[in-house]
């Protein structure tokens, strides 16, 4: 584990460098992130203006929703944003260079680039959090509001355990196909789903993003925790669930490494 964190923190200097070198194509990047984050949550307000509720939920209800879906997605993004760089590193010859490292290859890849842009955004989302909290939970009592933020926690976890497994399942795939680009798009497109309440969708499409993508469980069963929605059944089913995709996503991804063909063959 030492010397784990001891290669990411390296190649998480050597992004710094290289995002610090490049100080005004980052800031552009950085700038666009902000206004992103700033048009959603006006979006937000905008729609509360003309409705008292979404599916049952009020303004700061549906407002911790999307928080939490960019809190999750934000700290994935900082973590395992190499993955996005594994159809480049086929085609260019890295990833023969990867497996031969005495370090876990999956590990390699994920730590191939660190956005620290993401973890500039982190702030904003944190502070929204910390000011909505209270006017959600104000009235548990201490030790509900301990269970429940607990819950949110370890939720939160497991939904970065699913993010994890998710993109392992995409990487796999791109070992085996070499195109990354159209899954990995499509898996944005899904995740983005997750921004509101999973309630104001179809039972179908509710029953879709909970089993087959389980954007609902990575995304929304924390915030549906932390507000005492959430009974025991599907905490049980959410941590199930991640094991299950996390257990099928390595294995798929050591499956991917027994048929991958290096680039110069």
């Amino acid at each position: 584990m030492k010397r784990c964190v001891s290669i990411w923190w390296r190649l998480a200097h050597m992004a710094f460098l290289m995002q610090f070198t490049n100080r005004w194509s980052s800031l552009g990047w950085l700038s666009g992130k902000f206004v992103r984050l700033g048009f959603f949550v006006l979006f937000v307000f905008s729609i509360f203006r003309h409705v008292p509720s979404v599916a049952g939920y009020s303004l700061e209800g549906v407002a911790i929703f999307f928080l939490t879906f960019s809190l999750v997605d934000n700290v994935s993004q900082i973590f395992i944003r190499g993955i996005y760089m594994v159809g480049r590193d086929i085609r260019e010859g890295d990833m023969d260079f990867y497996l031969i490292q005495p370090v876990n290859p999956l590990f390699r890849v994920c730590s191939n680039l660190v956005d620290f842009l993401d973890f500039l955004v982190l702030f904003p989302i944190l502070g929204l959090i910390a000011w909505i909290f209270p006017r959600i939970l104000g009235h548990l009592s201490a030790a509900q509001l301990a269970v429940n933020v607990s819950l949110y926690i370890a939720l939160c976890l497991n939904g970065l355990v699913i993010a994890f497994a998710v993109h392992v399942l995409i990487a796999s795939l791109t070992v085996r196909t070499q195109q990354m680009e159209e899954t990995m798009w499509m898996y944005r497109d899904l995740v983005s789903l997750g921004r509101f309440p999973v309630d104001i969708y179809a039972p179908f499409l509710r029953t879709l993003l909970t089993f087959v993508f389980p954007i609902a469980v990575m995304v929304s069963y924390p915030s549906k925790a932390l507000l005492g929605l959430l009974s025991p059944e599907k905490i049980i089913l959410a941590f199930v669930l991640s094991g299950l995709f996390l257990a099928a996503a390595l294995a798929l991804w050591k499956n991917s490494l027994r048929h991958y063909s290096s680039v110069s063959s």
